[in-house]
C-alpha cells in the first residue's frame, strides 16, 4: 500500500457533496477575481478552468458575462470591443425599415362582408370585419343587440 504525501503548495480537492453526487465548487463571486486575473494574462480557457474547478464553457460564457475582452477564434474577425459599444449595442433601437419595404408590408386592401350588415366593403385588413357604416351606428358603439345563441345544456 503506498501512501502519498501532499505538499503544502498542493491545494487539497474540493470537499464533496452528497447531494448532487460531485465535488462542490466555491461560488462564482469568490473566484471572479482569479479569473479575471488569469483571462488579462492570456491564460488559455483550458488552464483556467482547470485552475477553477469548471467547465471550460462555464469559464467562456462567465468571462462575456464579466465583460472580459473576447479572444481570437478561428473565423472571427478581430474587433476591439468597448464599454461604450456595449452600451451602445444595448440601447439602440430597431431601425425603420425604408419606404419601399413599408409599402410592401402594409395590409392589402380587399373586400370583405361585413360581420353586422352582411354587405361587403374595402377592407383595410384581417382585422377590420366591421364596415365604418356599421361601426358609426349606435346599435355597435352600445352593442345593445347581441346575438342570440343558443347552446345545448348537458
Amino acid at each position: 500500500m503506498r501512501i502519498s504525501n501532499l505538499s503544502t503548495t498542493e491545494s487539497p480537492p474540493p470537499p464533496f457533496s452528497a447531494a448532487t453526487g460531485a465535488a462542490a465548487t466555491p461560488g462564482w463571486h469568490d473566484q471572479d477575481g482569479l479569473l479575471r486575473d488569469m483571462w488579462l494574462c492570456n491564460q488559455s480557457p483550458q488552464a483556467i478552468a482547470e485552475a477553477l474547478g469548471r467547465s471550460v464553457p462555464a469559464v467562456m460564457t462567465r468571462a462575456a458575462r464579466l465583460g472580459l475582452p473576447r479572444r481570437a477564434a478561428p473565423g472571427r474577425k478581430p474587433t476591439v470591443r468597448t464599454d461604450k459599444d456595449n452600451r451602445d449595442a444595448k440601447q439602440t433601437l430597431p431601425r425603420a425599415k425604408p419606404a419601399t419595404q413599408q409599402a410592401q408590408d402594409a395590409p392589402q386592401t380587399s373586400l370583405r362582408v361585413c360581420l353586422m350588415c352582411l354587405n361587403k366593403f374595402e377592407s383595410a385588413g384581417r382585422h377590420n370585419r366591421i364596415c365604418s357604416t356599421c361601426k358609426n351606428s349606435a346599435e355597435y358603439e352600445t352593442a345593445s343587440t347581441l346575438p342570440e345563441i343558443d347552446l345545448p345544456t348537458a
